[in-house]
């Protein structure tokens, strides 16, 4: 099969090209220390050498589909713009889920837990995280498990509307219960909330992720449990 390519079309490319030379070019040498060498300072060594790659496709993916878009509009619809902001939202539960489970003092103290129960300026947030205090370890294990799993369905893209809610759940959380620590921390739990809503709005994981092969296929089955999972792609 030939490929007609136009004056567009092959701007386009030559576009693209040179876009993602400088990016990566740029990216490399910033996370170079961390990224190619591994630390003993940090909890995993490879961790950084594992994530920083995830990061580099995130960033070089937003004007690579912009131009591919421009080029190709036919092809290359505009949900796909979702899929960076999947990909960064999966960097971010990823590096958080297993920073969390392999740190061997995570659950060894109930930290902003145990702050909030006392220095929290809402009694009823103070009541709640005192509820909380009485078994913080499982409640932290729970957070943490969480963000891996969330992580794992936004790389994947695999029941990324499930990954979705739980997303938003998890934000709103962290939202009211520590929002008040300052207002950044409210901001950044506010936009992760609408970020995950987008992406379970549009079914993201239908857009290079298991959800394009699992979404349809439950959805056409004759078992209607099957049917509802279908619900969650």
């Amino acid at each position: 099969m030939i490929v007609e390519l136009d004056r567009t079309k092959i701007l386009a490319i030559l576009l693209i090209t040179v876009t993602d030379v400088i990016l990566v070019t740029l990216l490399a040498l910033s996370f170079g220390p961390s990224w190619l060498v591994p630390n003993s300072e940090i909890l995993i060594p490879y961790l950084n050498l594992i994530m920083s790659p995830l990061v580099v496709l995130t960033v070089v993916l937003v004007p690579t589909l912009f131009i591919l878009h421009w080029a190709w509009p036919e092809k290359v619809g505009e949900e796909s713009f979702l899929l960076p902001l999947r990909l960064a939202l999966a960097y971010e539960f990823l590096h958080g889920g297993i920073e969390k489970l392999v740190d061997p003092t995570y659950l060894a103290s109930p930290g902003l837990i145990g702050y909030g129960a006392s220095a929290a300026p809402s009694p009823w947030i103070q009541g709640a995280l005192t509820i909380l205090l009485g078994n913080y370890e499982a409640f932290l294990l729970l957070i943490a498990v969480g963000e891996l799993l969330i992580g794992l369905s936004m790389f994947f893209g695999a029941f990324t509307r499930l990954g979705a809610v739980g997303g938003v759940l998890m934000q709103w959380t962290f939202l009211i219960l520590l929002g008040w620590l300052s207002i950044s921390t409210f901001g950044i739990n506010f936009v992760g909330s609408i970020a995950f809503f987008i992406i379970g709005m549009y079914q993201s994981g239908r857009i290079v992720g298991f959800d394009q092969i699992l979404g349809p296929y439950l959805e056409s089955s004759q078992n209607r449990i099957l049917n509802y999972f279908g619900y969650l792609t």
